[in-house]
């Protein structure tokens, strides 16, 4: 067994790392079609009085299915994202705006419309910042294919629009006398590599500048988002790969996670369907007892409950 974990952290660091197109684009998914849903709400999740949710980065392929799974659990959902309205066309009733996240007021404006908002889901990423020399790749991976400008960084795609929309949520909550406002996060199982055997090795003698860069704004946001208790309720997912059974090209890497998985890497989390992960992060705003750090197995739990 350490002869075979020794060869899979081989391959491990091979695709993760020296090929970060293949893996990282399972996260989101380049093409718009979408996937059919197969979550089912129970009557404890379903949402009786039409409140309000707010999916940042609405027009991706987490973000996308969030919107599809909040409409089916009894939502209005509002998406806000650059793009406004995805290339497919969007889902129906969804209330597409565009904006930028990265000024605080055009998530203010937003929450200025109602007081009648359930929570927020951040879904908005990046996966190749300019600064990573790699910024035309994500015309491939991107879920809204879009490409990054000289301003589009880590530190602004993802920590500044994520400061930015848990400070408003947070004035919200307080204008609205409101306590545990529920506000999800989508940071990444690498997160969380601090906290695993052989993590720290990865990172810090293999991984690439970006994926540092990448890694430091998912953990910003994470402790700004955990510090924001009890005015908010932290709810950050931490997903691996994210695929579906209807884009086969990914596979292979999703093949190898699960054998990384299996074999007991401690490193190396195990992929998540992008309807299990939408459909819990939804059902983890309606639920109060649901917060803080989830990995793949609360994440199949919440799901499936």
């Amino acid at each position: 067994m350490p002869d075979l974990r020794l060869s899979l952290l081989h391959v491990f660091t091979m695709i993760t790392l020296f090929n970060p197109l293949v893996v990282f684009s399972m996260k989101t998914s380049a093409g718009f079609r979408r996937t059919a849903l197969r979550a089912s709400f129970s009557a404890e999740t379903t949402v009786s009085n039409k409140k309000k949710l707010l999916v940042l980065g609405g027009t991706g392929f987490l973000g996308q299915n969030v919107c599809e799974q909040a409409l089916q659990a009894g939502y209005d959902v509002v998406s806000l994202s650059r793009r406004g309205l995805p290339p497919s066309g969007g889902v129906s009733n969804v209330d597409y705006r565009q904006g930028d996240a990265r000024l605080k007021a055009s998530v203010a404006n937003i929450f200025g419309e109602s007081s009648n908002f359930a929570g927020v889901v951040h879904c908005i990423g990046l996966l190749f910042d300019d600064q990573s020399g790699l910024g035309s790749l994500n015309v491939y991976v991107s879920g809204s294919g879009s490409l990054p400008d000289a301003a589009s960084t880590y530190e602004t795609i993802t920590r500044q629009t994520a400061f930015n929309a848990i400070e408003v949520a947070t004035e919200y909550a307080n204008k609205n006398a409101l306590q545990q406002f529920p506000f999800c996060f989508t940071s990444a199982a690498e997160a969380g590599w601090p906290d695993v055997a052989g993590g720290d090795l990865i990172e810090n003698y293999l991984a690439p500048d970006f994926l540092k860069r990448y890694l430091v704004a998912k953990r910003a946001v994470e402790a700004k988002l955990l510090s924001s208790e009890p005015t908010l309720r932290p709810i950050i997912v931490r997903p691996s790969l994210i695929y579906s059974m209807d884009r086969p090209l990914s596979f292979p890497p999703v093949g190898a996670f699960f054998v990384g998985n299996k074999v007991g890497l401690p490193f190396v989390d195990r992929p998540v369907t992008v309807q299990n992960l939408s459909n819990a992060m939804v059902k983890a705003i309606a639920r109060d007892d649901v917060k803080g750090l989830l990995r793949y197995q609360q994440i199949d739990d919440i799901s499936s409950s």
